[in-house]
């Protein structure tokens, strides 16, 4: 039986997208003038300024840290940075062993090779959180007494399961937030259940200025350190907010400077998104239960739901493709493109988030079967608060349409 699917570009038809679902979120315009004020006054170094109170950044640092309820955020020049930094903090020394995702974007153990560390990745679970079992021992079995852990896509495994396994082997636990903007378990913010968080503040993230991080915490001591590895010296640390004196006095010239702050400019584009978080999250969630609602049951989607103790940020969808080839697979992938609405498949096609394309690392990567199995057709959809229903309702025909093309139908 004949289906009554439109005749689609791939087949000598015309595409029903008239927009991009990945493009970026535009600066608001409160923070283009204070980066154009920025600009023309000549002061877009951090420490220019003669006080913190004078100081973008230090504005932005002291109201993302209210925001989320920490004592102390550091401006950065990247998450990466951030991640390097908080490794230096948690005294990783060459050759040290450190526990993080499979499944997760290269910068994680990219950043871990720059500490010229030993990655042990740790499998994800269908929904590609990191699977609490398998970290349990990895842990035991390495001795590793660090863990970056990576929300990728925003997705969250059993926080109380890692929190857990955590105390139980003593480890300093790192949050690598960079897709976890807005995004709680049981109520408290993501970033906030281990010794660091980091957060990036890359075009495509929750906030957005290029490129950018923001380093948190409620250590005292380990503030003073990030503060002083970003790139302060002399006593510029003056022109941050609630830090201890005494202690940067002590600390001042024992910690090295990696000259990775965050500027003004930055900063400055950055301010006014704070209060958008919950106004963009709420387009999010809305687009993503509509579009889950309209393509869950078709035979060769799968959308793995995440805990119900977790509040997403709902940015992207990922769902599983089952039931399809790779060729099949890839032939989706290419017909979506074609229709105007890309999108990738992890494990495939050299994808960065793919970790046996990480060649510069050393790892069992042929005993990460579970990873390999939950990242092998899993499509990765950006969903950027721009959309309407209307594009959404368009996107959930276009896949439709694409997957009866690769059917046959």
């Amino acid at each position: 039986m004949q289906s009554t699917r439109r005749k689609l570009v791939v087949e000598g038809g015309s595409s029903i997208v008239d927009f991009d679902n990945k493009a970026f979120k535009p600066i608001p315009q409160a923070g283009i003038d204070l980066a154009v004020e920025a600009m023309q006054a000549g002061v877009m170094y951090r420490y220019q300024p003669k006080s913190k109170e004078a100081s973008i950044t230090a504005n932005l640092e002291h109201a993302f840290a209210n925001y989320i309820g920490v004592k102390h955020a550091v401006g950065t020049n990247s998450c990466g940075s951030a991640m390097f930094i908080a490794l230096n903090i948690a005294d990783v020394q060459p050759g040290d062993k450190i526990l993080t995702n499979a499944f997760t974007f290269h910068a994680v153990p990219s950043v871990i090779q720059h500490a010229r560390a030993v990655p042990v990745l740790v499998e994800s679970n269908r929904e590609w959180g990191m699977d609490a079992e398998d970290l349990d021992r990895k842990a035991a079995a390495s001795g590793a007494k660090v863990l970056l852990m990576s929300y990728m896509r925003g997705h969250v495994p059993d926080m109380d399961a890692v929190m857990e396994v955590v105390r139980k082997h003593n480890l300093i636990f790192i949050e690598d937030c960079a897709h976890a903007y807005e995004t709680r378990w049981n109520g408290q913010f993501l970033g906030t259940f281990g010794e660091i968080g980091c957060f990036s503040t890359q075009s495509s993230k929750g906030m957005s200025a290029g490129e950018g991080g923001l380093f948190i915490t409620n250590n005292d001591e380990y503030a003073a350190k990030a503060v002083l590895y970003a790139g302060s010296y002399e006593r510029l640390w003056l022109k941050h907010f609630d830090l201890d004196h005494q202690m940067m006095d002590m600390l001042q010239n024992q910690v090295p400077g990696y000259s990775m702050r965050m500027q003004e400019v930055t900063a400055a584009m950055l301010t006014p998104q704070i209060a958008r978080l919950p106004v963009i999250k709420d387009i999010h969630v809305r687009n993503w239960n509509l579009l889950h609602s309209l393509i869950n049951d078709h035979p060769n989607i799968e959308i793995p739901m995440p805990l119900p103790q977790v509040d997403s940020f709902c940015d992207t969808m990922q769902f599983h493709l089952v039931g399809l080839s790779r060729d099949d697979a890839d032939r989706f992938i290419d017909a979506m493109k074609q229709e105007g609405v890309p999108m990738q498949i992890f494990g495939a096609k050299r994808n960065a988030r793919d970790f046996r394309q990480w060649e510069y690392i050393e790892a069992h990567k042929d005993e990460l079967k579970d990873t390999i199995a939950n990242i092998e057709f899993a499509c990765d959809l950006s969903l950027q608060p721009h959309l309407t229903e209307d594009n959404i309702r368009v996107i959930a025909q276009v896949i439709q349409d694409v997957l009866a093309y690769i059917n046959g139908e």
